[in-house]
């Protein structure tokens, strides 16, 4: 009787399951409305919020965003699925049109489309400076970054800040042009920019960088040590390293079919220790490189023999 009962289970669960898709309601004759920014929009701030109402039985919803129409766009801005009623960006001042339609797994309502304008607020002090480059919490292997963001109109000059870990400014220049090149610590920094005039500033803008210039330390193979023979075709690899501070680090292991190291038999990221299936009747010549997140990579180990009988 036991085993009759788990198999009923089984047999409700996976009916409930198919009735479910089966009767996925049809979205096909809802409609999307949009709540804001509405048609005819002036959004005065560069931070821009679409929302839009809930569709009953919709999963996700397509948005699109075009500059300045879909019908003659110069670029397709956003093209993004969400599952929520709301998404933000950031925008240069121009002209746009946005859209959006609701779907699920077998249907989806028509695009409900608006069109609005981003302008600069006429308030100085209200206008946002646009950060273009390097891109929020990006990692870079060199010290020096050439910084990038958008010119406001009116500004004289603009203030770009280093601050630290615990949020103190450790360098602070001014410029004239919309970037700057500067040279950063090592880890993570954030980095802010505002424009000036003669009487006003306006808020910073904020991103983060982390820097990590330094190469991992080399590995150093340790089994199968050189010459070792054995007869089970699954091998075990293991190795050392001394880890670096900065970002995360990770194992490549290489394999090779003869000792110029022409004929991959396989390449892998890989931990220690290792367990990697290879053909028998064969000599294998192997070694390790370590790398880590900002692209910097180690020397290569020595280079290591081994024999599947």
């Amino acid at each position: 009787m036991k085993t009759i009962k788990i198999y009923l289970g089984v047999l409700f669960i996976v009916f409930m399951g198919c009735e479910e898709v089966l009767f996925e309601e049809d979205l096909t004759e809802a409609k999307t409305i949009l709540i804001a920014p509405s048609e005819g929009a002036t959004v005065e701030n560069t931070s821009v919020t679409f929302s839009w109402e809930a569709v009953d039985q919709a999963t996700e919803y397509r948005l699109q965003l075009a500059q300045p129409n879909f019908e003659n766009a110069s670029q397709v801005v956003v093209d993004t699925t969400v599952t929520t009623t709301s998404f933000n960006t950031t925008l240069v001042k121009n002209g746009y049109q946005w859209r959006v339609r609701a779907q699920n797994s077998g249907s989806n309502t028509s695009y409900t489309t608006a069109s609005f304008t981003v302008i600069e607020s006429e308030d100085f002090s209200a206008r946002e400076v646009l950060l273009i480059a390097p891109q929020n919490n990006g990692i870079i292997n060199a010290t020096a970054a050439n910084l990038q963001w958008q010119a406001v109109t009116d500004a004289t000059l603009y203030r770009v800040q280093l601050l630290n870990e615990s949020d103190e400014v450790i360098s602070d220049k001014t410029t004239t042009n919309s970037s700057l090149s500067i040279t950063f610590p090592e880890g993570v920094t954030k980095w802010q920019v505002r424009a000036e005039n003669n009487t006003q500033s306006t808020l910073y803008t904020t991103r983060t960088l982390t820097v990590d210039s330094k190469n991992p330390k080399k590995p150093v193979a340790t089994a199968p040590v050189n010459d070792a023979s054995q007869s089970a075709t699954t091998v075990t690899f293991s190795w050392t390293r001394e880890v670096v501070e900065g970002t995360a680090e990770f194992d490549s292991i290489y394999i090779y079919k003869d000792q110029q190291l022409t004929q991959l038999a396989t390449k892998d990221k890989v931990t220690s220790p290792s367990d990697i299936d290879l053909e028998a009747g064969t000599t294998y010549y192997w070694f390790l490189k370590a790398f880590d997140q900002a692209g910097n990579q180690s020397e290569s180990s020595d280079v290591l023999r081994f024999t599947i009988n």
